[in-house]
């Protein structure tokens, strides 16, 4: 059973924290992971809130997916990366959302999972998430 919308914090995180917003269709709002470790980590919300995948409509799936792709193809253009990763948990917060990551052959955990080793967190400053926001909006169709 999934939690209510009012429970989910995946939810509730898109009402706030809108400076981190970058991209935004009818099916999915993007915006920066407040941890910077890894340059360029985002997330791909699914807004409405649902768990599964299969449990949407194609349209709607079709739509996502191309959102995330858009996405992705922006994060590589801004940022460079050696490669993207991909991940659509759920398992943690059951609410459908992707985590597109940046990777780098000199980050200290290149070519391992990022869950795999505890890694310092990464804050910003205002001026510094808007100038990332700005850099991925600049490849954003």
């Amino acid at each position: 059973m999934k939690p209510s919308s009012e429970d989910c914090w995946i939810c509730q995180s898109l009402k706030k924290d809108r400076h981190l917003v970058f991209y935004e269709t009818k099916t999915s709002t993007a915006k920066l992971n407040p941890d910077q470790y890894f340059l360029g980590y985002s997330f791909v919300v699914f807004r409405k809130h649902e768990v599964e995948l299969y449990d949407i409509s194609d349209e709607e799936r079709k739509e996502f997916l191309e959102d995330m792709s858009n996405v992705a193809r922006a994060l590589a253009l801004a940022f460079k990366p050696d490669k993207m990763n991909y991940e659509l948990l759920g398992n943690g917060q059951p609410h459908m959302h992707w985590h597109l990551v940046p990777r780098y052959r000199s980050d200290p955990l290149w070519g391992r999972p990022i869950w795999t080793s505890g890694t310092k967190r990464k804050r910003l400053g205002q001026e510094a998430y808007a100038d990332l926001v700005n850099r991925i909006q600049k490849h954003l169709q």
